[in-house]
């Protein structure tokens, strides 16, 4: 065996052992925090790390994975989709628990599992009769690639949409979107959009002519990427606290309002003169306990305070004021801002300060919030600047 270290099993390597640190690191800020996200991200860098070693070994000389142990279970491409799909999901709900019924979701892997762990236990000749009459013949493995691919790509979608979902609803439930709008996730799906369409386009090839080890090499250095991309990204982002966003439910300005005063759904649709004097009261609660000075406030904390239900306190926002719960919120921190510059107790403060004592919790959002309200940036008003 002759041992060696270059160009292409450093580059696997590197994002080898990288992807091993964030999975010691995701796994103990998921004990130490009780974080259910940080272990589908700690199994979904684990697995995309082991679906490189063969290959990585082999690039160093060590071909034993590739040789003696070939039917040796070593392929994790049917369970990064389901990984990808139930981190979104954990990240985007704490309390998202896995339940039953979603065990489905890994019978593909567990199959391909036993299936491999079988006929390898029966030793090297069990192998070679098995692969000479059955495997070989049957092209079983054909078929796995094909439904590795079928499984990436349905995944990808479901994720896709989910975010989708997700982004739609951030507006209507909550006031501190920014921080967890969860953008290195838009990226991280467009990585994997990228790398899927690089695994098909593979596979496709293989099919109509030999392909290289070093061939083999771009789509592992871009699974590499990947490695290095989710695991640094994922752990430094912003962890959301109280973030539930259910997808079996519909959100509350997409439900049909509730009685305000009870959990029944009304009938008919509500009266104008109704609507109107909720929004007194809305009004009312919103300036006398200054509720938009939390940076975090949501639309159940807001109906919680106003004695009533989520689908009714959306139902009022969305239809007397004309906005989502985002932009009512924004609105009542910009007229606090415009208090504030022009207070000259205050004139030593810069703009991003004054903002986080009206309530807002991110440069960006401060700065959309103000040019949408007055259709100037803050950098025009009179006061000391950032």
């Amino acid at each position: 065996m002759d041992f060696q270290v270059n160009l292409y099993a450093f580059v696997l390597l590197f994002a080898f052992l990288q992807g091993l640190f964030y999975v010691y690191q995701f796994s103990r800020r998921g004990i130490a925090e009780e974080r259910a996200s940080d272990f589908w991200l700690a199994g979904l860098i684990l697995a995309l790390c082991i679906t490189n070693v063969p290959s990585m070994l082999g690039f160093m000389g060590i071909y034993i994975l590739g040789q003696d142990w070939w039917f040796f279970p070593q392929d994790t491409g049917l369970l990064i989709g389901p990984l990808i799909y139930f981190y979104l999901k954990s990240q985007t709900n704490v309390q998202f628990k896995f339940q039953t019924k979603d065990y489905w979701h890994f019978l593909p892997y567990l199959l391909y599992f036993f299936y491999h762990l079988l006929v390898f236990l029966s030793g090297k000749e069990g192998v070679d009769w098995w692969a000479q009459k059955v495997h070989n013949p049957f092209h079983v493995n054909t078929w796995h690639r094909i439904a590795e691919n079928v499984s990436l790509v349905v995944y990808t979608v479901l994720s896709l949409r989910l975010y989708q979902r997700y982004r739609r609803w951030l507006p209507t439930e909550r006031s501190d979107i920014e921080t967890i709008r969860l953008g290195w996730y838009k990226h991280f799906l467009a990585l994997v959009v990228v790398s899927v369409l690089a695994a098909i386009v593979w596979f496709l090839l293989g099919l109509f002519m030999p392909l290289s080890y070093q061939d083999d090499w771009i789509l592992r250095a871009i699974i590499a990427f990947n490695i290095c991309f989710i695991s640094f990204n994922g752990y430094v982002q912003v962890q959301p606290h109280r973030l539930i966003f259910d997808t079996d439910k519909p959100s509350a300005s997409d439900a049909a309002p509730n009685h305000p005063e009870t959990s029944t759904k009304r009938a008919e649709k509500p009266d104008p003169a109704e609507v109107q004097i909720w929004c007194k009261r809305v009004e009312a609660i919103m300036q006398r306990e200054k509720l938009y000075l939390n940076p975090e406030l949501t639309l159940s904390e807001l109906a919680e305070k106003l004695q009533t239900n989520s689908s009714w306190a959306s139902y009022v926002i969305n239809t007397g004021f004309q906005k989502n719960f985002n932009d009512f919120v924004n609105a009542f921190r910009v007229v606090a801002f415009q208090e504030k510059v022009n207070d000259p107790k205050l004139s030593h403060y810069t703009l991003l300060a004054l903002a986080f004592e009206c309530g807002f919790n991110s440069k960006s959002t401060f700065n959309r919030a103000v040019k949408k309200a007055t259709g100037q940036l803050p950098s025009t008003f009179n006061i000391k600047t950032l």
